[in-house]
């Protein structure tokens, strides 16, 4: 391999590694919603995007409190076009 074919090879691999790695870190952003709790355990927010709870402790107990009003912080991860937020704390919201 040439000089030139290394040089852009190498500039390929670290655009691709700083993108990435950028994106891990927006997606493991700590974030903070608050909506209301569905029939099916979801946090709907006030623009009706639906987040499905992750199964720790924090989400499981939200995922009972259905038609209620709760503040959620955590971290929101995207699969296949669903949104799903790991919560680290919430509180339940006056209404």
């Amino acid at each position: 391999m040439g000089k030139t074919m290394k040089k852009i090879f190498l500039g390929i691999l670290i655009i691709g590694l700083t993108v990435f790695l950028s994106g891990i870190a927006v997606a493991g952003s700590q974030i903070s919603i608050s909506g209301v709790i569905n029939e099916d355990g979801q946090l709907v927010d006030d623009n009706d995007i639906a987040y499905d709870l992750a199964e720790n402790e924090q989400g499981e107990q939200i995922m009972e409190m259905v038609g209620q009003k709760v503040a959620v912080k955590g971290t929101v991860m995207e699969a296949e076009g669903t949104k799903i937020i790991t919560v680290t704390e919430f509180k339940l919201l006056e209404e």
